[in-house]
């Protein structure tokens, strides 16, 4: 999931093994586990796009990671306090100016899923990021720049301990997206995917930050803090269940759907569509054709009532059978694709996984994630497409309107 979630769970994860102990130390370095990860995003610095698709959510979100890891990251951290650096007023700075570059990165990308709400919405959600960034300054600055702190009293152990459950639960929760994540690297680079919950949702997300952020300002020995971090905490399980059943619902509804409008496929997926669970969207595979549709929880009808058809078009003449990047493709999109040919001479690879947006475009043009193919002598080069000339307002309008429920909608609009 998003990285902003996945900091949250470090935090209660780091809270429940060590917070009683070291308090929101606990939590902070917590915060630092959940994100280890996610750091295999800057391969691309010095990987070729589709290179770098195959290597996130790859070795550093596997099993084995989990398990290795720690035993090195608990070692430096257990050093880095009983040598004193903590104490050491540069690196305390240091320290500083990082978690607050951090933090303003976190508000910029909170701030960036809000741009197309409406501006009350933007000001109160701008007004609370300042609120808490100027409390967490003053914390630091009173808490920890202006003070000499001390080493925490836990041992080597305690902080391994930390780690591995920061850690293992990063990828299990990133399992549970459509993305999919090898948990078995080395041994297989199969992705584990139960798409079950959107890769950003804030109904999973805020309630459980909100819970993080509640325990941080108690005193560690509180036994309510440690309440409200079960809460988070149970909040985070229980809604991950509750997306479970509703993925099972789902499952069914599409069976029964494609049996009753007489298509037969080989295979479908589904899953929910961004920013919610109550709107998903699926794809089934015949011979010659993908059959796509939607159904919100609040359709009244348990049917799909139409789908859209593409035809099975996976081919690319151009591209070996054995090149390089159609093959990472393929196997990223779990073989759930369609190629499109451009004017331009270079080819659209749609992923159909996460489904098409709603608008009067032809459906080549509204999936949600595509890549363009271009034909060298090397090979085919890919680049991720990036929906510049859609008008994202509108997309996110719609995606509220379906998210409705189709009879929900028609009933509005027939009583205006």
């Amino acid at each position: 999931m998003d990285s902003l979630t996945q900091i949250t769970l470090g935090a209660a994860v780091g809270e429940l093994v060590l917070g009683r102990k070291i308090g929101n130390k606990a939590m902070m370095w917590g915060a630092i586990a959940g994100t280890i990860p996610d750091l295999d995003v800057f391969a691309r610095l010095w990987m070729t796009e589709i290179d770098a698709l195959a290597v996130h959510r790859g070795f550093s979100h596997s099993i084995l990671f989990a398990v290795t890891a720690p035993f090195l990251l608990g070692y430096l951290t257990d050093r880095y306090y009983q040598s004193g650096a903590h104490q050491i007023k540069w690196v305390r700075w240091i320290n500083f100016s990082v978690w607050l570059l951090f933090y303003l990165l976190i508000m910029s990308g909170v701030l960036f899923l809000f741009r197309e709400a409406a501006p009350l919405t933007i000001g109160i959600v701008g007004t609370l990021c300042t609120a808490i960034g100027v409390l967490l300054v003053r914390h630091w600055r009173s808490g920890y720049l202006l003070q000499i702190p001390q080493a925490p009293q836990v041992v080597y152990r305690d902080w391994v301990k930390l780690f591995f459950w920061a850690i293992f639960t990063h990828p299990l929760l990133d399992a549970f997206t459509a993305y999919g994540t090898q948990l078995f690297v080395p041994f297989s680079n199969y992705r584990v995917a139960f798409n079950v919950v959107a890769i950003v949702d804030p109904i999973y997300t805020v309630p459980f930050l909100a819970a993080v952020i509640l325990a941080a300002t108690m005193a560690r020995d509180s036994r309510l803090r440690r309440r409200v971090n079960m809460a988070g905490l149970f909040w985070s399980t229980g809604y991950l269940m509750l997306c479970s059943m509703n993925k099972l619902w789902i499952d069914r509804v599409f069976e029964r759907s494609l049996a009753a409008l007489g298509i037969e496929v080989n295979r479908f997926t589904a899953g929910p569509t961004i920013f919610n669970n109550l709107l998903w969207s699926g794809v089934a595979e015949s011979d010659s054709t993908y059959y796509i549709g939607t159904y919100s929880l609040l359709d009244k009808e348990p049917l799909i009532q139409e789908f859209e058809e593409v035809p099975r078009n996976q081919a690319v003449p151009e591209a070996a059978e054995d090149d390089h990047a159609m093959t990472i493709l393929k196997w990223f999109t779990n073989g759930y694709y369609y190629v499109v040919p451009r004017p331009d001479g270079t080819y659209q690879f749609n992923d159909l996984r996460y489904g098409a947006l709603g608008g009067d475009e032809p459906i080549e043009e509204r999936f949600v994630f595509s890549f363009r193919l271009t034909p060298t002598e090397e090979g085919i080069e890919v680049t991720q497409m990036e929906p510049e000339d859609r008008d994202m307002g509108k997309d996110f309008e719609n995606l509220w309107r379906r998210m409705l429920g189709r009879d929900l909608l028609a009933d509005g609009l027939s009583g205006q």
